[in-house]
């Protein structure tokens, strides 16, 4: 992802403990598979054919990791050796329940300390470790949540931060977490407004806020290194042109009632021309292990 915005609401007893939205932005030639259940059919979300692994990914027990990547162009960096969408496979992965002798905070503090972790990086041998560390990654921030916790680590060109968020709406986009850009802004004060509106239940109007051709003024752009041009162009919430641009919205939707709680995963894809062409949606109920699964429509 390279944009997105969420309300992060951990002690709902009732109602959506987390929406995220999030525009996923990538050249247009790159090889990628929409919204679709992964080889092992535990995960969920869009996969990435050139490097592997994804940029929003679900697991049906009830766990999320997404990441956005971090652009400072005029900083050197080191020469990557593991796909950052592989870092999101086995985040996820490690935020169910038993998935290593490790907790998954202790497993992001061992990361962002430098160390080397165990990691379950593989889509086609889910079970398969292997040793990851963030010195082997391109910058980047990383989002995951096993349903009680929320976790968001930082790793750029001036070190490693992470932080365990608290209740409330949070936004992400490509610099230092810290540092809000417009349309990070943009986004999470149209997300307040949509739930002060009370139509946050609605898709159509979830995801039409992604949709937003907004740019701001030249003065309050990020400093990444790239021209200025390139700088207006990839400062709009949606980025519409024909090599590069915006070819994914996404709806997250974790909601619990009483004793039940499902995930849920509304993808919408564009065109060069930013032309909605597909959309497709994904549920999980984790209630029962006997009905627990993806559901595609």
């Amino acid at each position: 992802m390279c944009l997105m915005a969420f309300d992060w609401q951990p002690d709902a007893t009732t109602g959506h403990c987390l929406t995220l939205l999030g525009n996923r932005d990538e050249f247009h030639a790159r090889a990628t598979t929409g919204l679709c259940r992964w080889p092992d059919t535990a995960l969920c979300g869009g996969r990435d054919l050139v490097a592997g692994g994804g940029w929003l990914v679900m697991h049906r027990a009830g766990a999320l990791a997404t990441l956005t990547n971090v652009r400072q162009l005029d900083r050197p960096s080191h020469a990557a050796t593991i796909s950052r969408g592989q870092l999101v496979t086995a985040a996820v992965r490690q935020a169910v329940a038993n998935a290593s002798t490790l907790s998954l905070g202790d497993w992001l503090e061992a990361l962002s300390a430098g160390e080397t972790v165990m990691a379950r990086l593989a889509a086609d041998s889910p079970e398969h470790c292997e040793p990851l560390s963030l010195s082997a990654l391109d910058w980047c921030n990383l989002l995951v949540c096993d349903g009680r916790t929320l976790w968001r680590l930082h790793h750029g060109p001036d070190g490693s931060q992470l932080i365990r968020l608290l209740p409330g709406l949070h936004s992400l986009s490509n610099g230092h977490p810290d540092n809000e850009w417009p349309k990070q802004r943009r986004l999470r004060q149209r997300l307040a407004a949509l739930k002060a509106s009370a139509v946050m239940h609605d898709d159509d109007a979830c995801l039409g806020i992604l949709q937003d051709g907004w740019r701001p003024p030249t003065a309050q752009l990020p400093a990444t290194g790239l021209a200025l041009e390139r700088e207006a162009l990839l400062s709009s919430p949606f980025i519409t042109s024909p090599e590069y641009g915006t070819r994914a919205a996404t709806l997250v939707r974790w909601q619990r009632d009483d004793k039940r709680a499902s995930l849920t995963l509304h993808e919408r894809r564009f065109s060069p021309q930013g032309q909605c062409v597909a959309h497709r949606k994904a549920v999980s109920h984790l209630q029962e292990e006997a009905t627990r699964g993806w559901q595609l429509s």
